[in-house]
């Protein structure tokens, strides 16, 4: 029986990424992707809209500002319309249906991802959002089947080789999943998640020394990992060593009881912050952006504020203010991956290419699994 797997959400460490040209950019491409060299400044209002008739090269470069502002629902609608005059651009097909994803169209996402796929199999970047949208999707045998394809074209892609040792973990494919966990750690020795899966995999087939091993190296990489400090107590008592299970048991209970007062903190401050999101589904920035300040300064402490006020600033044009707001967010919280991309777009604006490098490479790190512990 595949022994119980925590979903409570648990940072990550942060540690500096290495990873191949190609895959880093198999990683940013499924991850939605940075502007592509040449790409300009969003403008203003975080990407100026096309109008009709412009060449697709200028829509791109538009949408590729507004998704660097954070400005999905604009990106959408401009790479909707570089599409419409480029049907099946993959630099467009893949960073729509990311968008679509970003704005909750998973249904639109597929419809695009399969229908271009059809006629051009190919396409790994295309493919790659596609596992991510049948894993979203709770649909892990047609994701396993995105996923090998990926990896048999690029052996190397952590994305791809992960996600794909997770699925095969859930499908109970045990040998798959150990291939492709290992070959993640390979890549990435500190990948913690990693680590886990395997240390799960390992689990389900009782072989608790090796299942030991892998989770104690997944909390000595994150210490806060609540379900390898659960599962890790499951191996020890399993293995009858009762003293370090209890050991873990009680780590667990400390973080589970932290992450409790988390989730009911987080109901609470969705709750009070409906006015907040309806301004901002209205294009009502001004009125949105004094809503969020008002709620960082009753929770000064919770970093998705101020990731919010960083969006908001930088579609009023408004870039120190929204840089400020943006390292607040990480200050808090360097577990969000959001605000360490913006941020690198930020930092590259100001000339400071290194800062801007160390951003975009936790952003990576962040968002090889960018749907948390469900794979992407």
């Amino acid at each position: 029986m595949t022994p119980p797997m925590l979903r409570a959400p648990s940072p990550l460490r942060l540690p500096r990424l290495a990873l191949s040209a190609a895959a880093f950019a198999t990683l940013l491409a499924c991850s939605g992707g940075p502007p592509r060299a040449g790409a300009g400044a969003g403008g203003p209002a975080g990407g100026a809209r096309g109008t009709r008739n412009e060449p697709a090269d200028v829509l791109v470069k538009n949408a590729e500002g507004a998704y660097r502002d954070g400005d999905y629902e604009s990106a959408q609608a401009l790479y909707e319309e570089a599409l419409a005059s480029s049907a099946d651009d993959p630099r467009i097909v893949a960073n729509l249906a990311n968008c679509y994803l970003k704005n909750r169209l998973v249904k639109k996402a597929d419809d695009l991802l399969t229908g271009h796929l059809s006629r051009f199999p190919e396409d790994g970047a295309a493919r790659l959002v596609l596992a991510r949208v049948n894993i979203r999707q709770g649909e892990f045998a047609t994701a396993a089947e995105a996923l090998r394809a990926v990896v048999k074209r690029q052996p190397d892609s952590l994305v791809a080789r992960y996600n794909l040792g997770f699925v095969a973990y859930r499908l109970a494919l045990y040998p798959e999943a150990e291939a492709n966990l290992e070959r993640t750690i390979a890549l990435k020795p500190d990948h913690p998640e990693a680590h886990y899966t395997l240390g799960l995999t390992h689990l389900a087939q009782a072989r608790y020394p090796e299942a030991i091993a892998e989770l104690e190296r997944a909390v000595a990489i994150n210490p806060r990992h609540v379900g390898a400090h659960f599962n890790l107590a499951n191996a020890y008592a399993r293995s009858g060593k009762m003293k370090e299970a209890r050991s873990e048991q009680a780590v667990y209970a400390e973080l589970s009881g932290r992450i409790k007062a988390t989730t009911e903190r987080e109901v609470q401050i969705g709750a009070v912050s409906v006015k907040a999101v309806r301004y901002k589904l209205d294009r009502k920035y001004p009125e949105a952006l004094a809503e969020y300040q008002s709620l960082a300064a009753r929770y000064p402490d919770y970093a998705p504020l101020y990731n919010e006020i960083g969006r908001l600033e930088l579609r009023l044009g408004r870039r120190e203010e929204a840089f400020e707001a943006l390292k607040k967010a990480v200050a808090l919280d360097p577990k969000q991956s959001e605000p360490h991309y913006l941020l690198s777009g930020l930092y590259r604006e100001r000339g400071e290419a290194q800062a801007a490098e160390r951003e975009m490479s936790i952003f990576a790190t962040l968002e090889t699994i960018p749907e948390g512990k469900s794979g992407y």
